[in-house]
């Protein structure tokens, strides 16, 4: 069964000890802090013992949470926000707008992809992003995030993408690529990250080789009242 633990938020930062456990997921709501990605057949993790932990409840598989040691549920998992533990406690100070510096420390080139990859980020319009927005259903939007520019580009993930005109980007690893591009030599690709300097951030990368750094942290959940917000923004 999947444990989970509740925090009031006020150990939010607390949570930093943890950032480098994968699975991890969390959700803020109501002046609490939700944690799951913990499994009871693993092995505890003395950095997640050390929690300062509110409330620990077992999830059984209808959602159902059980004190732990205790055979009767006492509630229901609240649908909550999930975000991975990176996304949730970033490194840097949360921010709503992709950088306009564009840093050329490296001789890169791109060239065509000799395999078709699946997107994974759409660069569009604001206009075009709110329009959808609009109309879309929240079940469509709930999957997304996105982070705008000052120019009022915004960069959209999550599956499934939405369908606006605007460039498809796939991922290896913390590397956007334009769709049908890829490293000349594809083994560039191993450098980056670490060459770069870059932590917690993608790198979105132009068909030019050129590319620019975007912090995680610059991303938002894809609600129509933020994004409709946005919008009056850079009006």
């Amino acid at each position: 069964m999947e444990k989970i633990l509740v925090l009031e938020t006020k150990y939010k930062a607390a949570l930093g000890e943890i950032r480098g456990i994968s699975g991890l997921k969390a959700a803020e709501a109501e002046g609490l802090i939700w944690l799951r990605g913990i499994f009871e057949l693993e092995k505890p993790d003395p950095l997640i013992a050390g929690l300062p932990a509110l409330s620990v409840y077992m999830l059984d598989g209808d959602g159902l949470l059980f004190p732990a040691g205790k055979p009767t549920p006492v509630a229901k998992l609240p649908v909550l926000d999930w975000q991975t533990i990176k996304i949730f406690l970033p490194v840097t100070m949360p921010v709503s707008a992709i950088p306009g510096s564009i840093v050329e420390k490296l001789e890169l080139r791109l060239g065509c992809s000799a395999v078709e990859h699946e997107p994974f980020a759409l660069l569009c319009t604001l206009f075009d992003w709110k329009a959808y927005a609009d109309k879309a259903p929240e079940t469509r939007l709930r999957p997304l995030r996105f982070a705008v520019s000052a120019e009022g580009q915004v960069l959209v993930f999550g599956q499934p993408l939405p369908n606006v005109a605007g460039k498809l980007y796939w991922a290896k690893g913390q590397l956007l690529l334009p769709a049908g591009f890829d490293f000349d030599p594809p083994a560039l690709a191993e450098l980056l990250p670490e060459s770069q300097g870059v932590s917690d951030a993608f790198m979105l990368f132009n068909a030019d080789a050129t590319w620019d750094s975007i912090p995680l942290s610059g991303f938002q959940p894809a609600r129509r009242s933020a994004i409709r917000l946005t919008s009056v923004g850079h009006a």
